[in-house]
């Protein structure tokens, strides 16, 4: 365990050094969520999640070494109209409520902007968030086999360790496939596991009054697909409706247009091939993040601008520290 943990803090190191040492001086930071891991835990994978204390002062580092920017922001130092520098840009994905009820206040006490990117599916009420729900389902299913729709791994395990493997293989599964025949496969687990379809996910996801008041604190709202699919997996022919219909979805909540995406990246990889490309460009997104890592370069794709996860740990100890030294405001 400990060669291992020096294995990846080497790793990391690896990957952070030339991101924050790029020819262009912005860093992209991917949150997901801010909570207490008791609260986010019924929703979320609390790995995915930053307390609020460490939370607020991860903000004021940024805000004292870097120059906090939005989406909105990016095309003018990608451009290189700006050279205030070194800039950074704190992006939300997914929608939790948490980003509205913890990460806002703290963001507005602090004077320090970000970039909310939102699965409209759940935030208009059609069908809860499917992460959230599978999180949930996977701890109270009972072990053994189950029938379930479209070629999804049926045998559930007792053991936790391979249950938690058995969950991250349902999750690369269901971002492969069409949200019809998803939901399909959460109604037969939630059956399975004997309780009704959203029990206890009650407020856990934004709704169209948060995006407006978060706007209107001068936070920016992107485009994070309709449900959440992986589009490099999922049929191209779902791709407009889930990329450009997720703008659609957004601009009518907000009556502003939203030129920001985000890529969605359910089970990992980060990869963003041609044909989902397309589809954003068909959308008209000016710019799009990825999950992937790497160091912004003066070619950069605008539509594939990488960024650095945030999860909760030594990882996140390691890269702000290496925020803080590298950063020169």
């Amino acid at each position: 365990m400990f060669l291992r943990s020096l294995y990846l803090a080497w790793r990391r190191r690896r990957i952070y050094g030339p991101c924050l040492s790029a020819p262009v001086p912005l860093v992209i930071l991917r949150y997901h969520s801010v909570g207490e891991p008791a609260d986010v835990d019924r929703y979320l994978d609390p790995r995915l999640s930053i307390p609020p204390d460490r939370f607020r002062e991860q903000v004021r580092l940024l805000a004292a070494r870097y120059v906090p920017v939005t989406m909105e922001d990016v095309p003018a130092v990608l451009a290189g109209e700006r050279r205030d520098g070194p800039f950074v840009a704190l992006t939300f994905d997914d929608g939790y409520r948490d980003n509205h009820d913890v990460a806002l206040p703290i963001l507005r006490e602090e004077g320090v902007p970000a970039t909310f990117y939102v699965t409209t599916s759940p935030l208009l009420g059609r069908s809860p968030f499917w992460i959230s729900e599978l999180w949930r389902l996977v701890r109270v299913l009972p072990p053994g086999p189950v029938e379930l729709p479209g070629d999804v791994p049926g045998q559930i395990p007792a053991d936790a360790a391979e249950r938690e493997q058995w969950r991250r293989r349902v999750t690369r599964r269901l971002s492969e496939i069409p949200d019809d025949v998803r939901q399909r496969v959460l109604d037969r687990l939630a059956e399975r596991a004997g309780v009704s379809r959203g029990d206890g996910l009650a407020d856990t996801f934004l709704e169209p009054g948060h995006l407006r008041t978060m706007r209107a604190a001068g936070m920016v709202i992107g485009a994070h697909s309709r449900t959440h699919p992986h589009l490099d997996r999922l049929p191209v022919e779902h791709h407009q409706d889930e990329v450009g219909g997720s703008r659609q979805d957004l601009e009518q909540v907000l009556g502003e247009p939203v030129p920001h995406f985000a890529w969605p990246n359910p089970s990992g990889g980060g990869t963003v091939n041609d044909t989902a490309r397309a589809a954003a460009m068909r959308a008209g997104f000016l710019t799009a993040v990825t999950s992937v890592p790497g160091p912004i370069t003066p070619d950069v794709d605008w539509l594939k601008l990488p960024r650095l996860g945030v999860y909760a740990g030594e990882q996140e100890r390691l890269l702000f520290r290496l925020l803080e030294r590298r950063g020169g405001r």
